[in-house]
């Protein structure tokens, strides 16, 4: 009995020490869990921000193909254009009939009409000059002819004739001298045996020399018509028939002339009616005279340089665009183009990029900034209703993602420099840094970060960070920084 007295003694005792003890440790236990506590609170501020999430603002990462694209806005512009002008260079026209503006005209509309009484005069005076013309022409066509004529008589005609006249005379007086200076011979000895006087020698004597008088003065003769009196009126023919072949194609040419001045007239006076040369729209041209400016209207007085009435072929566009110098590599000939204009929300339609500019252009304010390369994409043959000028954006096919981890772009944050998002998990949201690859409007590519499955918001939690821009690949946001949304290198799901 004492043994069991001793034993619950002994117990007693221990317990009062265990008391003891505790009472002791007590006071050191309670600051240690206040900061244990304080700790995981500052760690799950950290990490973990517990929020009820709609579901509605919820995406799921998942994998999926993208198409590379390029957005870039312009302006439409015709591929081609033609601007039609008065036809009277040099001349004040004035504008009697005009076209409505914005009309769309086919190939042979009338555009504009130009009063043409001044013209139509003129027309009856030329006409007059030219049937005088022709009447000269016939004068110095009959004049040459008489030239040409008077040629062949001085080479075989009367020319001829007074040459072969010398020629026989100098012969015939040639053969008397010769038959007289025979007979005075033979009379000499009939003289001195006194079968004839002297007087009948004598009488023969002077007939000799009268004939050898005539003889010498034939010669002469035929010598000056032979060699000074025909080639002189040969040569007086030949001139005389040069200068009317010269009078003759001087008619001509005036005669050429003015049919050739007449012909422009009537040419003029049809032109007056201008007719459109392909299909097109009427768009009018500033008018220069007018102070200050403005469009051509009917009554105008106009002049060659005038420009009156453009067409341009609505029905081929193109869009004059430019593309940032972060992204001009991307970018080349006959790449696919979707583009919508701003007139019509609901059109799409299709081109591709015909040309990209070589040399980069800079704001005149700022030189070493903003460097952008111009861009032309070409439509494809459209019946919509589009006009020069209007506004539209084209999204450029510049390459293809297959099989990449996607999320909506309003679910990627930018926050104090870095891309984040927000992925809900049990116990709350985790906010991770991601890396981001290509994107468009609606998705971005995840290169790193996400896994497939993670959900995350399409809010910013925390309200202190902005929805990142969409980014397109390394140094995207930082050209977008400068750039502002025209042009972004994006990324569609097909």
């Amino acid at each position: 009995m004492n043994r069991s007295i001793e034993n619950a003694t002994a117990e007693h005792a221990e317990d009062a020490e265990k008391k003891v003890v505790q009472r002791a440790q007590r006071p050191l236990r309670l600051p240690l869990l206040i900061c244990a506590i304080a700790v995981c609170l500052l760690a799950g501020t950290a990490f973990w921000r517990r929020a009820s999430v709609d579901p509605s603002l919820v995406a799921t990462v998942r994998k999926g193909p993208l198409t590379a694209q390029l957005t870039t806005s312009g302006i439409l512009k015709p591929i081609q254009s033609i601007t039609y002008r008065s036809p009277l260079a040099g001349r004040e026209a004035e504008i009697t009939e005009l076209v409505a503006e914005g009309t769309r005209v086919n190939e042979g509309d009338l555009l504009v009409r130009l009063d043409t009484t001044d013209l139509q005069r003129e027309v009856e005076r030329v006409r007059q000059e030219v049937r005088q013309s022709q009447v000269d022409l016939q004068v110095a066509e009959i004049e040459r002819q008489e030239a040409d004529a008077t040629i062949k008589s001085v080479a075989e005609g009367e020319g001829a004739l007074g040459i072969e006249e010398a020629r026989t005379r100098l012969q015939l007086v040639q053969k008397k001298v010769e038959r007289l200076r025979q007979e005075h011979e033979q009379l000499k000895p009939l003289m001195e045996k006194g079968f004839i006087t002297r007087e009948e020698l004598k009488r023969t004597a002077d007939e000799l020399e009268q004939s050898e008088e005539e003889l010498a003065l034939a010669r002469k003769r035929a010598d000056v018509v032979i060699g000074l009196t025909h080639p002189r009126d040969t040569q007086r023919a030949h001139l005389q028939l040069a200068q009317k072949e010269a009078s003759l194609e001087n008619a001509r040419a005036k005669a050429q002339e003015a049919q050739a001045r007449l012909k422009q007239l009537v040419d003029q006076v049809e032109n007056c009616r201008i007719y459109a040369r392909r299909p097109g729209m009427a768009v009018y041209e500033e008018f220069l005279n007018a102070s200050p400016r403005r469009k051509i209207r009917a009554g105008d007085r106009v002049t060659g340089s005038q420009g009156l009435v453009t067409i341009p072929e609505v029905n081929r566009m193109l869009m004059e665009a430019s593309v940032s110098e972060a992204e001009v590599h991307r970018v080349r000939p006959s790449q696919p183009a979707t583009i919508r204009v701003e007139a019509f929300p609901d059109l799409r339609l299709t081109g591709k990029v015909t040309r990209v500019g070589t040399l980069a252009r800079a704001s005149a304010d700022r030189p070493f900034e903003d460097k952008r390369f111009d861009l032309i994409v070409e439509l494809d043959p459209t019946g919509a209703d589009l006009r020069p000028e209007m506004t539209a954006r084209a999204d450029i096919v510049v390459g293809t993602r297959t099989d990449v981890l996607l999320v909506p772009v309003n679910a990627v944050f930018e926050q104090q420099g870095a891309m984040v998002c927000h992925v809900v998990r049990p116990l709350g949201i985790e906010t991770r840094q991601v890396e981001l690859g290509e994107s468009n409007d609606v998705m971005v590519e995840i290169v790193s970060g996400l896994s497939d499955g993670d959900q995350v918001t399409l809010t910013d939690p925390g309200k202190a960070a902005s929805p990142a821009p969409s980014p397109g690949g390394a140094g995207q946001h930082q050209d977008r920084a400068r750039s502002g949304r025209s042009n972004s290198h994006v990324l569609q799901p097909r």
